[in-house]
């Protein structure tokens, strides 16, 4: 009956982890102690040099079977004491503290592997969906080329894989269901800086109603996040009329229009190849225009967009369009700027407003 019940005692231990190492903490506390009491104790009654730092020191590399052989027990009592706390409960339990270690980091790593743990990230970038590898590492190339998101966090979110199939700097990947509002409080949406949701399957042009049902979801969840969906179908882009997203992008339509450009006009396609990487050359950027003061050039005469676009090219800076409302204005002239503009500009590197607008104004 006694054996029957500390077999049942240790299967409730096993299945209650935190009991069991609580419980191995303990009896290490208690080995390292009572060792370390024996041993000042009794020997300190020959030797009155030993400190309580050296009895605590002597029970740590007993326990982990060190033994620098700078302290041992000299007595009766103490060699006893080392038996018993050591010998029979020390060694065993301090093994068993050290598998439970590697067994709890080895499920840590698991559980991260296969996107079942929680991202410890802030001020990261969500990416929804798996449609394919290679479309996914292109994103993130992509976002690794900015300067300004090189060393950000990507949490990849979706129910389309295992693990991850591949080792990434900084990626964090979560599993679950991309219409699951508790898949996104484990990616921590509320800390993310914005979020891209790919179309789930290329094959499928359905896959659009997926897409925009995970957009709503997310704005449900965090309705200030910048968020950009992507579309297969023009034709479905009214599925995202009740979604409050930034940019829906057709790669499809963008394609294709593309290829007819390129077939007329050489040499379009590998200019929209460069300015639309970050990785090579310079890149498209845009800025909000945050306040809309009068501009005035070096010789006291107002600017408008015309003008600004003139004196920015002089530090090589094209300022390519100005987004106003729901128009994208490449004819600029006499096109003053308003706050909330949108200005689209290739350049070297990313400048705000204000930077650009110093540039502008500069002798």
């Amino acid at each position: 009956m006694i054996v029957l019940r500390l077999v049942r005692l240790l299967r409730k231990v096993r299945q209650r982890k935190h009991v069991g190492f609580t419980l191995v903490l303990l009896m290490l506390g208690v080995a390292l102690l009572g060792n370390a009491a024996c041993f000042y104790v009794f020997d300190r009654a020959v030797d009155d040099s030993i400190t309580i730092e050296d009895a605590l020191w002597y029970s740590v590399i007993s326990i982990t079977t060190i033994g620098y052989g700078d302290f041992s027990a000299q007595t009766t009592g103490a060699r006893l004491g080392t038996v018993l706390f050591i010998v029979v409960i020390g060694l065993g339990t301090f093994s068993v503290f050290l598998g439970m270690l590697i067994d709890w980091a080895t499920t840590i790593f698991s559980t991260a592997l296969r996107g079942l743990g929680r991202a410890m990230a802030s001020d990261h970038v969500l990416v929804v969906h798996f449609p394919n590898r290679r479309r996914v590492q292109q994103i993130l190339d992509e976002l690794r080329g900015d300067p300004l998101h090189r060393k950000r966090e990507i949490v990849l979110v979706n129910d389309q894989l295992d693990e991850l199939p591949f080792s990434h700097p900084n990626v964090i990947f979560v599993r679950g269901s991309t219409l699951d509002p508790q898949t996104y409080e484990r990616a921590r949406i509320g800390d993310a800086a914005f979020a891209i949701v790919l179309s789930h399957d290329y094959q499928d042009s359905d896959s659009d109603a997926v897409v925009a049902s995970a957009a709503r979801v997310i704005d449900s969840i965090k309705p200030e996040i910048h968020l950009v969906a992507e579309c297969l179908d023009d034709r479905h882009r009214s599925l995202f009329d009740a979604v409050n997203c930034d940019a829906v992008v057709s790669g499809m339509t963008i394609s294709g229009n593309l290829l007819v450009q390129e077939s007329r006009d050489p040499g379009v396609a590998q200019t929209i190849s460069m300015v639309t990487t970050s990785r090579v050359g310079t890149t498209l950027y845009s800025t909000r225009v945050d306040e809309a003061p009068a501009l005035d050039g070096a010789d006291g005469a107002a600017l408008d967009y015309r003008a600004l676009a003139k004196r920015l090219l002089d530090d090589d800076i094209t300022l390519f369009a100005v987004n106003r409302g729901g128009v994208s204005h490449t004819a600029l002239g006499g096109l003053s700027p308003a706050a909330g503009d949108v200005l689209v500009y290739v350049a070297g590197e990313r400048l705000d407003w204000a930077a650009l607008r110093r540039r502008a104004t500069a002798d």
